[in-house]
């Protein structure tokens, strides 16, 4: 599901994948539609080759490992997908977690 959520914002991925400049459509998923893709890991790869700009040899070099990763610090406002029901309950995930000073408590304490 990560890599769905970070198909939204198209600046960045174009930024991620250095050609922040890029005129080629991305035809990016609309944010209400964004968890019902297939496969999401693939879609993200696509889409930010498709970015880079590049082709033949200069694509096959394309650090894609490295543009996934680039998303993520890029990325400065994830307030869009808070309307998505999955990313609601990872919010609520992680504020338990901080509540519970990081120690993930699944009832099934051993004595």
């Amino acid at each position: 599901m990560t890599e769905a959520w970070l198909l939204f914002d198209e600046p960045s991925i174009r930024q991620a994948a250095g050609n922040p400049n890029g005129k080629s459509p991305l035809n990016l998923p609309d944010l209400n539609k964004i968890e019902l893709i297939l496969d999401p890991k693939r879609h993200l790869s696509i889409t930010l080759r498709k970015a880079s700009g590049l082709s033949g040899r200069r694509l096959k070099t394309f650090n894609l490992s490295g543009a996934q990763i680039r998303i993520t610090d890029i990325i400065e406002d994830f307030s869009p997908l808070r309307n998505l029901r999955a990313f609601q309950r990872l919010e609520e995930d992680i504020s338990m977690l901080k509540r519970n000073d990081w120690v993930l408590d699944d009832g099934n304490e051993t004595e």
